[in-house]
């Protein structure tokens, strides 16, 4: 099931992605999820797709940051702006790792087969 979500994406990511075909992409993501035998597949493909996602963000966000504070020429409120989405991205990035902690957490301890 995450061979063929990983195939969907990189096919459409691979070519460029229009407002009409992102609903033909959502719709095989759908697809794919509903496919799901059981919730423990379901919860893990979830899982599978927003982890990554959330870290890209966050390193979108750092690179973006960068730029502003290199872009600023020494311009306070432009260096204070980059600081503040360089410190929101780290919350964000935190929240991913604490959040997938707390994941693994509940399933060691509840004893949850690994998919």
């Amino acid at each position: 099931m995450l061979e063929n979500i990983v195939s969907i994406l990189n096919n459409k990511l691979v070519t460029p992605i229009y407002a009409d075909s992102l609903g033909d992409l959502i719709g095989e993501i759908e697809s794919t999820a509903e496919s799901a035998t059981t919730v423990e597949d379901l919860v893990q493909s979830i899982v599978n797709i927003s982890i990554p996602l959330g870290v890209l963000a966050a390193v979108v966000l750092l690179t973006f940051a960068g730029y502003n504070m290199i872009t600023s020429q020494g311009n306070p409120e432009k260096l204070g702006e980059a600081r503040e989405v360089v410190t929101n991205a780290i919350i964000g990035f935190g929240m991913i790792v604490l959040a997938t902690a707390i994941l693994l957490l509940i399933k060691n301890v509840l004893d949850l087969p690994t998919s």
